[in-house]
């Protein structure tokens, strides 16, 4: 099936969105491979992230803010769209040139992948810290995955990202579409179950997107206490994809990158970062054990634990 034959629907999840919305679409819109349509589910976002939406010619479905789900309100989504192929994107991703789509799409369309994931690449304003992450975890070379690969590549054999995925519809609908319940990492262990399914998965180096964070400490540790939790609900299923020592390996690199790139006055941040990613990891995987009132103090995801 070539690029011209596919007919991708995009799909975004908005929370005041306002001023990223109108810079992505548009760009969406301008892309080599045009979108069949593009759909936002608005979280009741109260700064007109669904008027302005509509306004561009999207599809809006709002929903309550306390109704969504990482899995949940993408598979959402997916029920309003009718392309052959479902494109998920975040709100504060931007494709970084206008063959994004199509590059995103080749491997779908070349009958290599059934799901893809983008290479994320840093604004300009990121922190060295945040251009080390996606050095690290988005390399410049394309590559297939296997369920066979997970005995060599561990948990890296489950990296997806739905900052900025597509997946074939046939596929996607076969695994049941994304998890629901979790806490975060819908993608990742979706990708496990596509994997476990017999399907292989792509991560296309040439599709490049704008995406990266700058969290504060207090963000950081919600963020990885989040993922600690992530791992006690999906650990069963993981399995076979141990973490390993891949947290001191990427401590120990950012270090080393810092230094060689002459960025001296974020080496104490980035010790600390690490030191407070580990902690929190721990804690978030012992969250069972805690008050439900501390883990939703402790979480970025405040809804999640209203459930």
């Amino acid at each position: 099936m070539s690029n011209t034959e596919l007919r991708p629907s995009i799909i975004i999840p908005t929370l005041n969105a306002v001023a990223l919305l109108a810079p992505l679409i548009s760009v969406l819109r301008e892309q080599s491979q045009k979108p069949l349509e593009i759909i936002v589910v608005d979280s009741s976002s109260d700064d007109g992230t669904a008027d302005l939406a509509q306004r561009m010619g999207c599809i809006v479905d709002v929903i309550p803010q306390e109704a969504f789900d990482h899995g949940g309100t993408r598979n959402r989504g997916t029920r309003l769209a009718s392309g052959e192929v479902f494109v998920f994107l975040t709100q504060d991703a931007l494709p970084a040139d206008l063959d994004f789509l199509q590059l995103l799409l080749a491997p779908i369309c070349g009958k290599k992948a059934a799901a893809v994931t983008a290479r994320q690449i840093p604004y300009p304003q990121a922190s060295p810290l945040e251009v080390f992450d996606r050095m690290k975890n988005y390399p410049s070379e394309n590559h297939v995955r296997r369920w066979s690969d997970v005995e060599t590549m561990g948990v890296m054999a489950y990296f997806f990202s739905n900052a900025a995925s597509a997946i074939d519809r046939i596929a996607f609908e076969e695994v049941g579409g994304f998890p629901v319940g979790l806490v975060v990492n819908e993608d990742m262990l979706f990708c496990a179950r596509l994997l476990k399914a017999g399907y292989r998965v792509a991560y296309q180096a040439d599709a490049l997107i704008y995406h990266s964070h700058s969290y504060n400490f207090q963000e950081l540790f919600q963020r990885y206490f989040d993922i600690g939790v992530f791992f006690t609900q999906a650990g069963r299923e993981l399995r076979g994809g141990g973490l390993g020592a891949r947290g001191l390996k990427f401590a120990i690199g950012q270090l080393g990158y810092l230094m060689r790139s002459g960025a001296w006055r974020w080496l104490p941040r980035s010790m600390l970062s690490s030191l407070i990613k580990a902690v929190a990891f721990q804690i978030g995987v012992r969250a069972h054990h805690l008050p439900t009132q501390l883990s939703e103090n402790l979480s970025r995801q405040k809804t999640y634990w209203h459930r």
